[in-house]
């Protein structure tokens, strides 16, 4: 199949990645002399198989919080071409209208162009508008005024929970008003109210104009959030699933011609070196809303691996002191016990032999590498390496130091993330992400699966094209 440029940048950025990991430390030049395989200390075989132990409780999912912050550009120009085109330049017009001893009234009112801003939470359509009015008897007209004012429709922009928009509310006030003298200035006549009484049908209908152009977001969203449940393929046989377990509204901010609105993710996403079931989807949950979403946050990735990747990396590890002679790990088979990995080593060079261990993982203190955390030996093992004069302390000391490569090197993920994220892009919308940070968090168990989390700390841009 024909590699697109898309995905060959996800793959070289794998491919990296996978790299960067082959070795106990990638960033050393200078490699251990190598052992040779004296076996001049012997471990005598077992009396039983290794004892598995009490399995630990299987530790819960991380309780951290976890968001991929996307910031979502909406375009606002054609909001005011397009009611300029619907609503009508005259608002109002009156011919004949009484009023009483002072003859009648004729008037017309019109609207300006409209306007589009972002002030606040809301998005604010305004429109001036002038009025020309005239008192007359018969067809003879003795007074006039220009009355002024400002239309101002207001949408707010915090969504509902149900991914709506409020409908908006359309305010009138006037900036001049308009009070014509009849009967020689003896009588006063303020016409403004009745203007304004002739407004609100026009102005009824501008706000039913602006509910029609906003977009229904709530099938929009139920579609993203159906997308973002699936699980995606990668290069390299590996995939990705997200995990969504919810969406955030947070600021909003824009211009006359753009609408800016920061939205949160809350997930914990997964890269996954073998495929399996997303799970059910999830419904789409309701909108929530932190208005201090900053602008970038941390989400826990989980880079997900067979336990038996790991335990093959300790077969590339480099030799380390076993207690008193010097070996190098020839076979390591791992199996879960809870949340500890039991181990059964083929030690090969002044050692030989096999010795099981039992112990967690985590990640070394450069962040770059996995090891095995406080490892213990299983009931009868200690024994065995003190009979073969071996220091037991020492040599599960030495073990603790021994690197493992990650199932992918975190720092590869400032430059794996930004290709993902552009790979979702399409004709319509440019997809784009920056990492600003990554940083190791913890590792455990899950049954057959090594689980090794990391803090990715960035952001998501969309922007229409």
């Amino acid at each position: 199949m024909k590699r697109t440029p898309r995905r060959a940048a996800i793959g070289a950025a794998l491919v990296m990645s996978t790299s960067a990991c082959g070795g106990s430390d990638a960033a050393s030049s200078e490699r251990p002399v190598p052992v040779a395989d004296t076996c001049r200390v012997q471990l005598g075989p077992r009396s039983n198989a290794l004892d598995p132990g009490v399995p630990a409780p299987v530790p819960a999912p991380s309780s951290r919080p976890s968001r991929l912050v996307t910031h979502v550009e909406l375009q606002l120009a054609s909001l005011a071409k397009e009611l300029e085109a619907k609503v009508p330049a005259r608002l109002a017009e009156e011919r004949n209208r009484g009023i009483g001893v002072g003859g009648h009234l004729r008037y017309v009112v019109d609207r300006g162009p409209f306007s589009v801003a972002v002030e606040g939470d809301s998005l604010v359509v305004r429109t001036d508008v002038r009025s020309r009015a005239e008192a007359c008897r018969g067809s003879s007209c003795y007074a006039s005024c220009e009355p002024q004012g400002t239309a101002t429709a207001t949408v707010p922009l915090r969504l509902t929970p149900d991914y709506r928009f409020a409908p908006s509310r359309v305010s009138f006030a006037f900036t001049r008003g308009c009070v014509i003298r009849a009967l020689g200035g003896m009588l006063k006549i303020d016409v403004t109210p009745t203007i304004e009484g002739e407004l609100a049908p026009s102005l009824r209908r501008v706000e039913q104009e602006i509910d029609g152009k906003l977009p229904q977001l709530r099938p929009q969203a139920e579609r993203l959030w159906a997308e973002i449940g699936k699980t995606r393929t990668l290069p390299l046989g590996r995939c990705i699933v997200t995990n969504p377990r919810g969406i955030v509204q947070g600021p909003v901010s824009g211009t006359a011609s753009a609408l800016r609105v920061r939205f949160g993710l809350v997930a914990y996403p997964e890269l996954r070196a073998r495929c399996g079931d997303a799970g059910a989807a999830r419904p789409l949950p309701p909108l929530a809303q932190d208005p201090k979403l900053p602008a970038e946050d941390d989400l826990v990735l989980a880079l997900v691996a067979p336990l038996t990747t790991a335990a093959a990396g300790l077969e590339t590890a480099d030799p380390f002191d076993a207690g008193g002679a010097r070996a190098r790990i020839a076979r390591a088979v791992a199996v879960p016990a809870g949340a500890l990995a039991q181990l059964d080593l083929g030690l090969r060079g002044e050692a030989c032999g096999d010795l099981g261990v039992r112990a967690l993982f985590g990640w070394t203190d450069d962040g770059r590498s996995l090891r095995l955390a406080s490892p213990t030996f299983p009931t009868g093992e200690r024994e065995r390496a003190a009979s073969a004069s071996l220091a037991p302390d020492v040599f599960v000391r030495s073990l603790s130091e021994v690197r493992i490569p990650p199932p992918l090197a975190p720092e590869s993920l400032k430059e794996l993330v930004p290709a993902i994220a552009s790979s979702m892009s399409d004709p319509s919308v440019d997809v784009s992400a920056k990492v600003s940070g990554v940083k190791p968090l913890d590792v455990v168990l899950r049954g057959e699966d090594l689980a090794a989390s990391v803090l990715v700390r960035g952001s998501v841009e969309l922007k229409p094209r």
